[in-house]
């Protein structure tokens, strides 16, 4: 896979402050299942609007896309989870964090992509960001336990990010293939949901409103990730993904008021540079 051009690496950063916008939609709203399953209505109606243009990926991609949906489900039961024991200031950048760093190690062994020695740096500066942002909210209301849910979100992170890049370029069509990974994925989701609640999930128009709002945006930040797989390696496009835990932190810090600036912002600002770091690499 070649360097990423300019624009390449220009819509990955935009994704990245996308992500961490929809990612504080989440939080934000009142009850957490609730917020997945309005996500997951917002993803939806993209993704019937997009499919009958695009059509579903065809059969050879099947078994990445099967892959990817059960691990995005996975995904969003640990994010809830996350979101629910831990602050968003340290929860995102956690497990954005440490997302990078399996991917860049996974694209060594399984793509024959190889990792510089700026890439290494960039492990070492996100491995102490983490442990920074760790250490200081320790004082305040997220604990241990929210640390280990959050890298646990991380770890799934990185997996359907290794999988969907394998299946992106198999399939040869990033719109394509993320219609029919959303459709598929939402869908299941607000089955679930509806048969479990009923109506009784759907809440009023405004906070509908705003829900699937995030959802539409989740769906289009992840879909210029599936066509950034597809121009250069999948270490760049997550580290260059993941630079939205600066952004996150802010957001914790001044929308969710979490603490200092000083306790969360630096940590984050040092997880972005070690990302930064590994896409240089």
């Amino acid at each position: 896979m070649k360097n990423p051009s300019l624009f390449v690496l220009l819509m990955l950063l935009i994704s990245g402050v996308m992500h961490a916008g929809w990612n504080a939609m989440a939080k934000g709203l009142s009850d957490t299942r609730t917020n997945v399953a309005l996500l997951n209505l917002g993803v939806f109606a993209f993704a019937v609007c997009v499919v009958p243009f695009t059509g579903f990926t065809p059969g050879r991609v099947f078994w990445y896309e099967a892959a990817s949906v059960g691990i995005h489900q996975l995904y969003q039961l640990i994010l809830m989870v996350s979101y629910t024991k831990g602050e968003f200031s340290t929860a995102y950048p956690v497990a954005r964090g440490i997302a990078p760093l399996l991917v860049s190690f996974a694209g060594v062994a399984l793509a024959n992509e190889h990792l510089t020695v700026w890439s290494y740096c960039g492990v070492v500066v996100v491995a102490l960001g983490i442990i920074s942002l760790s250490w200081s909210s320790r004082s305040r209301v997220t604990t241990p336990s929210a640390i280990w849910w959050a890298l646990g979100t991380g770890v799934a992170i990185a997996s359907y990010t290794v999988i969907d890049g394998y299946g992106v370029r198999t399939g040869g069509d990033a719109l394509q293939y993320g219609a029919t990974l959303f459709f598929c994925q939402s869908l299941m989701w607000l089955v679930a949901v509806s048969i479990r609640r009923g109506r009784s999930w759907i809440p009023k128009p405004k906070t509908l409103t705003l829900g699937a709002l995030g959802g539409l945006i989740s769906m289009v930040a992840y879909t210029i990730v599936l066509w950034g797989q597809t121009r250069t390696t999948l270490g760049v496009v997550s580290a260059l993904r993941e630079t939205g835990v600066l952004w996150a932190a802010i957001l914790g810090v001044f929308f969710f008021k979490e603490g200092r600036a000083s306790t969360v912002i630096l940590p984050a600002g040092l997880v972005a540079t070690g990302i930064v770091l590994l896409a240089l690499g």
